[in-house]
């Protein structure tokens, strides 16, 4: 038959068994449709496919995915279709798809995965371009594609798509990371695209932290303090950019002096805060752990004196306070639970200078010990990587 009579016969074909209003229910089954649908294209032009390879007619193939393509747009049997015929007329080329191709993949992923297909069907039956699962057509392109297991392949992705869509292959998306052979094709790109399309967003961060304040040197006097408090912030990448607050709370171990108002008095009183930004580079990950550098800068300082003047009015209250820059450093581990909570240990020299005019030295610095629960929440972009199934 001449090519042009070849493609007008199918057209008016599949056009012809839509407007009768043919429409596929369940795999062995017709009923009549009042209306022509995207189901009856699929299932007309799936028959027509099969039909045509069995008579080993490939170009009549190639018109009818046209076609079906035409009447309702690019879908994921159609793309398996054009990649398997691809191959097997030794055609293939990646110009065949673009950057969809990733979610076709998952589409067929979770078209093999599912375990109540009848139901999933039913219920997305456009999200599988009309063509039931575990139907007759998806043993056929299972069965095309055991034949192009036997062929040699002169490109690495044909190899990987016959297994993939011959069910040997579960996770291609594991072959791209795994091995090299597939860096240099366009679906290696296309995955890592999307990969730091969603690595690159922050994720925010949340966690509460209670530890123990050990002064150094003269501050020592002060002796040893629990400490509370909230931090905050977003992570990208391996850093991390965070607000602390922190509260440090119970009487000094030993009294002290101070000076307000040219007066010098002695206390034990002590109530201190800390408010500053502070970072964190993870420079070590193994699998659930983390092992990471800190630093930070922030304002620290305590009340030495809280008098309450016993009326309503908490302005006239009074009050004294040492305060000083805190410059600090140190390290910390990190361990993940699961759905991105964790558990950490921080150690931080901080750099103090409180400035206590008139009273007691308490030049020194102080070190902290911290245990942190918290979690990282960015709902997308761990839905999206654990979708593409990434492992960093």
């Amino acid at each position: 038959m001449p090519e042009m009579f070849k493609k007008i016969f199918l057209f008016v074909a599949i056009l012809i068994s839509v407007s009768t209003g043919f429409s596929q229910n369940g795999s062995d089954t017709l009923t009549v449709s009042e209306t022509p649908d995207c189901e009856t294209v699929a299932y007309n032009s799936a028959n027509l496919i099969m039909y045509f390879y069995a008579i080993g007619d490939f170009d009549s193939i190639g018109i009818t995915l046209n076609t079906w393509q035409q009447s309702c747009g690019l879908s994921e049997p159609v793309v398996r279709t054009r990649i398997l015929f691809s191959i097997l007329t030794g055609t293939f080329s990646e110009q065949i798809y673009d950057s969809t191709m990733l979610d076709y993949i998952l589409n067929y992923m979770v078209r093999m995965d599912t375990t109540n297909y009848p139901d999933m069907y039913n219920d997305y039956a456009d999200y599988f371009g009309f063509v039931p699962i575990r139907g007759e057509y998806d043993f056929f392109t299972q069965t095309v594609a055991d034949k192009l297991l036997t062929y040699t392949f002169y490109h690495p992705l044909e190899l990987l798509f016959s297994e993939f869509y011959a069910n040997v292959l579960n996770d291609p998306f594991k072959e791209l990371q795994l091995v090299a052979d597939y860096d240099s094709t366009d679906l290696y790109r296309y995955y890592y695209q999307e990969v730091n399309k969603y690595n690159n967003k922050p994720d925010f961060h949340f966690a509460a932290v209670a530890g123990i304040w050990m002064p150094q040197g003269n501050a020592a006097l002060l002796g040893n303090h629990p400490i509370l408090g909230i931090q905050g912030g977003i992570r990208h990448n391996k850093m991390m950019y965070d607000l602390t607050l922190a509260l440090k709370f119970v009487h000094s171990k030993n009294e002290y002096y101070y000076m307000k108002d040219g007066i010098i008095d002695s206390t034990d009183y002590f109530l201190g805060g800390y408010i500053g930004l502070d970072l964190e580079r993870v420079l070590l990950k193994l699998k659930r752990s983390e092992f990471s550098v800190l630093a930070g800068v922030g304002f620290d300082g305590f009340e030495n004196m809280s008098i309450n003047t016993e009326d309503d009015n908490p302005d006239n209250d009074e009050g004294h306070s040492v305060n000083s820059l805190n410059t600090n450093f140190g390290i910390g581990y990190r361990y993940y639970l699961k759905n991105n909570l964790y558990l950490a240990l921080q150690g931080k020299y901080n750099i103090l200078n409180y400035n206590n005019q008139g009273g007691t030295n308490m030049a020194g610095d102080c070190i902290t010990i911290s245990f942190l629960v918290g979690g990282f929440e960015y709902q997308n972009k761990a839905y999206r990587l654990k979708e593409l199934r990434y492992v960093e």
